[in-house]
């Protein structure tokens, strides 16, 4: 008796920890399915992400297929047309055009991702309790907001590369400044948004009742407000990818980003300038690669727009 009665409670023990596994991916797999349905509703959203998987996936792939140094120079192979050999061709200096386009995409989309990411870690915290708590905190974080809108992220950018290359510093300090600073310039537009959705998510009815049955005003913000606010976010980050990777094109193309010979689209653009007449393709493929990945940046972000809006579902 004593020996089917441990049995059982071993075999309950080993069975609930299992049970919770199960259940979590089962709910895993459930919100998949909604997320990916509510995709497939939208035409943009689809088209956004069907794009965003192609670069995506050129980046990860990025050893296995660009089969040249983007930055070994090789005159003898200099302004070639696109052939088997080098599917983009060649540029002055004899470089591997999609070889180039490859590592830099690579390159830029980390920085943007990163860059976003800060102005997200930092800018959701201060615009929740901001919101949430009002008063002096209010008074004070948006002041300090206001102060980061009138010192532009581009500033504080020039002031860091500045820094870098006087102590002559390697590139990735460069990016890492680059990354800082353009995060830095995501705050004030994302607190902005999450106070003001917090604002009106605070008056609601499930917020009455928490505070009914003692929850703390920490607890209330960060785990009932907080992920009713997350779909603002996920569409201005969504949207902010584009734009911050236009910005860091135009900096290296005014010749304020990386040093050469870093891949970059901008820096390549630049470059090309000199050929526009004889070889306008050197300057096409990399204006191309930056339009492209702002329009899936901008359609996708649209799509989760259209999707997560309930004011827009109706229409």
């Amino acid at each position: 008796m004593v020996k089917s009665v441990l049995s059982q409670e071993d075999t309950l023990d080993i069975d609930v920890p299992v049970s919770r596994v199960t259940l979590s991916l089962r709910r895993c797999w459930g919100a998949s399915k909604n997320a990916a349905s509510e995709l497939c509703r939208s035409k943009t959203a689809m088209v956004g992400a069907l794009m965003l998987l192609v670069l995506l996936g050129l980046c990860l792939l990025t050893p296995y297929i660009a089969h040249y140094d983007p930055i070994k120079q090789n005159y003898r192979e200099m302004l070639q047309t696109p052939s088997t050999k080098h599917y983009f061709g060649t540029d002055r200096y004899g470089r591997d055009i999609w070889s180039r386009i490859l590592w830099g995409g690579r390159r830029l989309l980390t920085i943007s991702v990163l860059a976003v990411l800060v102005g997200v870690l930092i800018g959701i915290p201060m615009g929740t309790l901001s919101g949430y708590y009002g008063k002096w905190i209010d008074a004070f974080t948006m002041r300090l907001v206001d102060a980061q809108l009138a010192f532009p992220g581009i500033l504080i950018y020039l002031m860091l590369a500045t820094l870098v290359r006087e102590w002559k510093l390697a590139g990735f300090w460069n990016d890492l400044a680059l990354i800082f600073a353009l995060g830095i310039n995501q705050i004030p537009r994302l607190a902005r948004l999450v106070r003001g959705t917090v604002l009106a998510e605070k008056e609601k009815e499930y917020v009455e009742a928490c505070r009914a049955i003692g929850e703390g005003n920490l607890y209330i913000s960060l785990r009932e407000i907080l992920p009713n606010c997350i779909s603002p976010v996920i569409v201005q980050a969504t949207v902010s990818l584009g734009s911050t990777l236009l910005v860091i094109a135009a900096l290296s193309f005014l010749g304020l980003g990386s040093p050469p010979p870093t891949p970059d689209w901008g820096a390549d653009l630049n470059l090309a300038r000199d050929h526009m007449e004889s070889r306008p393709l050197i300057a096409i493929f990399p204006g191309l690669a930056i339009s492209y990945a702002v329009l899936a940046f901008n359609l996708f972000g649209d799509g989760l727009r259209d999707i997560l809006d309930p004011r827009l579902a109706d229409k």
